[in-house]
C-alpha cells in the first residue's frame, strides 16, 4: 500500500464545488426519543448561520498548522440551545461546522462541543502528533459526523459519555487512515451508535463499542493493520451490536488476529463479508459468559448471544482457532444459518473449558446452539456438549444479612466511622458553585427512608438496604451480596429553590464501591432529573449543563443547580432517590468490576440545598 491513500483530489474538491446546492438554509434540529435511530438531513453549507472553518483562519492546505483555528470554529458552532419539548424530551438548536474540501493539518486534539461536522467533498484531517486523538468529547450527548477522511493519529474519533438518555451518534460517509489506536472509540451509555458507509484503512483497531444500549455498523467497508496482534479490530463490549453488509478484508500476518472480540449482551452479523486474503482468520472470540437472570450484570436479563446469518467466512490463517466462534466463554446461545464457510468449523471450544461441568445452576431453556442450512469444507456439527447442555445444580451461597446480623454490621459501621467522620473539610467548589458553610445559607435534608418499594417492584428498599445515623453523617448498609433490583433510599424535604437553588451533597470513602445514581423528582409537577457523579459545568446557558470527569469522581464535594435543571422556582415538594449501585470499576473492562458485599457501608457526610 503505498502513501496514494492519504491524498485528497484536487479535481474531486472542484467538482464539489460545482455541484454545491444553492438552496436555502434549513437547520435540522433533531428530536430523538429513547430507542430510536432518527433519519438526519445536513442543513446547507453554504448558509449564512453555519460555521466555515475557513473563516477562522483554517488554510486547508495540507501544510499550514490548523488546530487553533478549528478549535476556534469549534467554539463558534457550539450548541445555541438546549431546551425542553412538547413531549418532555429535550431539544438542542445549533449550526454545522463545515470543513470545506481541504487537507487541515493539526496538532492537538480538537474538543467536540457542535451537533454536526460535515466535510464538502472529501476534506480531510491529518492529526500530525500520533499520540494525539482527533476529535475529542467527554459529554456527548446528540452528534452527527460525515463526508470526512481522517489520517494518522491515536483514536481519530474519540466520544465518551457518563450516561445521558437518548444519546444518538451518526457517523457516516468517513473515512479512517492508520489510526494508531482505534478508528473510532464509544464508550457511551443510553445511547445509541450507528456507524453507516464508512471505510477503515490500515487503521490498528477499528472501533472500540463500550457501554452503548444499541450500536449498528453498516455498509462499511475494513482492511485490517497487518501489524495487529492477539486482538480484534472491532471490540464489543456494549449491549447490542449488529453488523450488516460489512466487507472486511484480512491482511493476515500477528498472531491470533481476529475481526471481533465479544464481550457484550448480543452481536449478531448478516450479510457480512469476512474475506479469505492470506487464508482470513477468525471472525469472533467470545468472552461473554452465560448469565443468568440474577447474575450481576447489566446484561443479565438479556443473556448473551451471538447471531451470524447469510455471512461469508474464511478463517483458514487462523490455524486453531480456525471457525466462525472461538469460545474462551460460552453464551447463552448461538445461532448459525445459511452461510459459507469456507473451510471453517462452526465452533470451536477452548481446551480449558469442560463442557460437562461448565454449565451451573441454568435453566436449559436458556440455553440454545445451532447450525442450520450452511455449506462448506468443515461444517461437521456443534460442539457435542452443545447440542444437549447438561446443567449441574450447585448450592447457591448467597447472603442476607437477618434483622439480627443487620444490627450488628450497623454497630460495627459505626465504630468504624467514629474513627474518621471528624475529618476537617473545607468549603469546595463544584461547576462554578462555591460551597456554603454560614448558618443560613444551607439546609439539610432530613428526612431519610428506606421504607418504600423499589422501581417497578413490591419488593421493599429494606431488604437490601439499612441506615443509621452516625453524628450528623448517614451510613447507608449493604444487606445483601447481590445489590440488583435498584434498590434506593428516598429522602424527602420542601425547599425554596428562589433562596437555595442549589442541591449538594459529599460521600466520603468507604470500603464499599462508592457507584451511585440520583434522581430527583418536583413532586408537584412530576419532572424529573437525573444527576451524575461527574463534575458540571455550564456553559452557554443555565439550561445547556455539561459533564467533565469520570466515575471515579465519587466523593467529595458536589453541586447541581435544581432550579435551573427543573425549571421551577418557588417552594417545591422534592423527593430525592440515591441509588447506591453496589459495584465499582477498576477499568471500563468488565471482568475488572468488584461488587459490594453485605455489611459494607456507604457514608454521606451531608446532602443539602444550598443559596447561590
Amino acid at each position: 500500500m503505498g502513501s496514494d491513500i492519504f491524498m485528497v483530489s484536487e479535481e474531486a474538491c472542484e467538482g464539489t464545488i460545482m455541484l454545491k446546492c444553492k438552496a436555502k438554509l434549513f437547520l435540522c434540529i433533531l428530536i430523538v426519543l429513547t430507542g430510536g435511530m432518527a433519519t438526519h438531513t445536513f442543513a446547507n453549507t453554504n448558509g449564512s448561520r453555519n460555521i466555515n472553518v475557513m473563516n477562522y483562519g483554517a488554510k486547508g492546505d495540507g501544510v499550514t498548522d490548523d488546530t487553533e483555528a478549528i478549535k476556534a470554529a469549534m467554539k463558534a458552532a457550539s450548541i445555541k440551545a438546549s431546551k425542553p419539548s412538547p413531549v418532555g424530551s429535550n431539544f438542542q438548536i445549533g449550526p454545522t461546522l463545515v470543513f470545506p474540501c481541504g487537507e487541515y493539518v493539526i496538532s492537538d486534539e480538537i474538543p467536540v462541543t457542535t451537533l454536526e461536522i460535515c466535510g464538502e467533498g472529501r476534506a480531510a484531517i491529518r492529526q500530525i502528533n500520533k499520540d494525539k486523538d482527533i476529535f475529542v468529547s467527554r459529554t456527548v450527548w446528540r452528534l452527527l459526523i460525515s463526508k470526512l477522511t481522517f489520517l494518522g493519529g491515536k483514536n481519530q474519533v474519540n466520544l465518551y459519555n457518563p450516561n445521558i438518555d437518548t444519546g444518538q451518534i451518526v457517523i457516516d460517509r468517513c473515512r479512517f487512515y492508520g489510526a494508531a489506536g482505534f478508528g473510532i472509540y464509544t464508550d457511551v451509555l443510553s445511547t445509541t451508535v450507528k456507524i453507516e458507509d464508512c471505510e477503515f484503512i490500515s487503521c490498528h483497531q477499528s472501533w472500540y463499542n463500550n457501554r452503548c444500549d444499541q450500536a449498528l455498523m453498516r455498509d462499511c467497508w475494513i482492511m485490517t493493520d497487518k501489524k495487529m496482534e492477539n486482538m480484534a479490530t472491532i471490540e464489543h463490549r456494549g449491549m447490542r451490536l449488529t453488523i450488516e453488509n460489512l466487507v472486511g478484508v484480512p491482511l493476515v500476518g500477528g498472531a491470533r488476529q481476529r475481526w471481533i472480540d465479544n464481550y457484550g449482551s448480543s452481536l449478531t452479523l448478516k450479510q457480512c463479508r469476512f474475506g479469505g486474503e492470506g487464508g482470513g482468520f477468525t471472525p469472533v472470540y467470545n468472552f461473554a459468559n452465560y448469565l443468568k437472570p440474577d447474575d450481576k450484570t447489566f446484561f443479565s436479563p438479556m443473556g448473551t448471544n451471538i447471531i451470524v446469518d447469510d455471512c461469508f467466512i474464511s478463517s483458514n490463517g487462523s490455524y486453531s482457532a480456525n471457525c466462525v466462534i472461538y469460545c474462551y466463554e460460552v453464551p447463552n446461545s448461538i445461532s448459525i444459518a445459511k452461510s459459507v464457510l469456507c473451510g471453517s468449523a462452526a465452533v470451536v471450544i477452548d481446551k480449558r473449558i469442560d463442557l460437562a461441568n461448565y454449565f451451573k445452576n441454568i435453566s436449559p431453556e436458556l440455553l440454545s446452539y445451532s447450525i442450520e442450512k450452511c455449506i462448506g469444507e468443515r461444517i461437521g456439527k456443534m460442539p457435542e456438549g452443545l447440542l444437549k447442555p447438561l446443567v449441574i445444580k450447585v448450592e447457591s451461597k448467597k447472603i442476607i444479612l437477618s434483622e439480627e446480623q443487620t444490627n450488628k454490621a450497623l454497630n460495627k459501621a459505626m465504630g468504624e466511622f467514629q474513627q474518621r467522620k471528624n475529618q476537617s473539610t473545607s468549603a469546595a467548589v463544584w461547576g462554578g458553585h462555591r460551597q456554603q458553610t454560614q448558618s443560613g445559607k444551607y439546609i439539610e435534608f432530613t428526612d431519610w427512608s428506606v421504607s418504600d418499594d423499589m422501581d417497578a417492584t413490591s419488593q421493599k428498599n429494606a431488604d437490601w438496604l439499612a441506615l443509621r445515623k452516625a453524628g450528623d453523617d448517614m451510613l447507608i448498609l449493604f444487606k445483601q451480596s447481590q445489590p440488583g433490583g435498584w434498590p434506593h433510599v428516598t429522602i424527602r424535604g420542601q425547599v425554596d429553590l428562589d433562596k437555595f437553588p442549589w442541591l449538594t451533597w459529599i460521600q466520603k470513602e468507604t470500603a464499599a464501591p462508592g457507584s451511585f445514581a440520583m434522581k430527583v423528582i418536583d413532586v408537584e409537577s412530576g419532572n424529573m432529573i437525573t444527576l451524575y457523579t461527574e463534575k458540571l459545568v455550564i456553559k452557554n446557558d443555565e439550561t445547556n449543563p455539561v459533564y467533565t470527569g469520570t466515575h471515579s469522581e465519587l466523593y467529595g464535594y458536589h453541586a447541581d443547580n435544581l432550579k435551573s435543571r427543573l425549571g421551577v422556582g418557588g417552594t417545591r415538594k422534592l423527593e430525592i432517590r440515591w441509588y447506591p449501585l453496589g459495584w465499582g470499576m477498576k477499568s471500563a473492562k468488565e471482568e475488572d468490576w468488584f461488587y459490594v458485599q453485605p455489611g459494607q457501608y456507604l457514608a454521606i457526610d451531608f446532602l443539602r440545598a444550598e443559596a447561590d
